[in-house]
């Protein structure tokens, strides 16, 4: 499940000629590996004829000695707004639970790693970023304490490089006389007329994001859950379109390359 919370500043004022605000702007992913639709529906795993989903959880019933190497990916999240993309984003990812403590056939005890995992982001559901790694982090709220999990975090930032010739692309087309300036969804489909391939050579902004996580799954233990936070903002200065009814179509996230069916829902 996605749910999306966001506080829309630069609305306020858009009868002005320029609106100057903050967008603020909120996204969780909350996969439950102990319901078979829901995990299905939002995420996609290794050998799934071995690697399945029970009322326990995700994982094999293997001996607790023995594991395989596997891999968990979520469906694309779409960010922003469909007329202005995101290009930085905050991420904490948690998985529960924790592994558990293992006997070898030695009889020596341990705890199995972790594992790993990385976030991805798209312009068009097409080109994407390389995988990025998130930090392991430690429990921070009192609920988090209470109910132990695996953690991580990160920044991700669009770099100014692959911004470059896109941000000129932008000035361009906010020099043209068209419906709505500050339009990217729009800009971006002028861009493409001319270079189609513009998005294979520049990701210059984050419209979509991907977790995958990557680690060993013990035999017998079981994840059931993954959930990600995601928190952004971006700059409310923009011109007023011509028709100010607009604004009612246009808060929803990012849009361009979609409809897809591996794009969950956000609203």
């Amino acid at each position: 499940m996605i749910t999306r919370k966001s506080t829309f500043a630069a609305l306020l004022l858009a009868t002005a000629p320029a609106s100057y605000a903050e967008i603020v702007d909120f996204k969780q992913i909350n996969i439950d590996f102990t319901n078979s639709a829901d995990a299905t529906t939002n995420a996609t795993w290794s050998e799934p004829d071995k690697i399945a989903v029970t009322k326990a959880g995700l994982g094999w019933d293997g001996e607790g000695a023995a594991s395989r190497q596997g891999w968990i990916q979520t469906k694309a999240v779409a960010l922003g707004l469909s007329w202005r993309p995101t290009y930085a984003i905050s991420v904490r990812v948690t998985i529960h639970p924790p592994p558990q403590e293992i006997s070898l056939r030695n009889g020596q005890k341990t705890t199995p790693d972790e594992g790993d995992v990385y976030v991805r982001y798209s312009p068009d559901l097409k080109n994407w970023s390389s995988w990025q790694a998130l930090q392991r982090a430690e429990s921070q709220s009192i609920q988090e304490k209470k109910q132990p999990g695996w953690h991580y975090s990160g920044m991700i930032r669009v770099p100014d490089v692959e911004r470059v010739e896109y941000t000129k692309l932008v000035s361009e087309y906010v020099r043209m006389d068209v419906p709505w300036k500050s339009d990217e969804e729009a800009t971006v489909q002028w861009i493409l007329k001319s270079d189609p391939e513009f998005f294979s050579k520049h990701i210059p902004f984050i419209g979509y994001a991907e977790f995958r996580y990557e680690g060993r799954f013990a035999g017998g233990q079981r994840i059931q859950s993954f959930k990600a936070d995601i928190s952004y903002s971006m700059s409310g200065l923009h011109a007023a379109p011509r028709d100010g009814a607009i604004y009612e179509k246009r808060d929803v996230p990012w849009r361009y390359g979609g409809p897809d069916p591996d794009v969950r829902p956000t609203r």
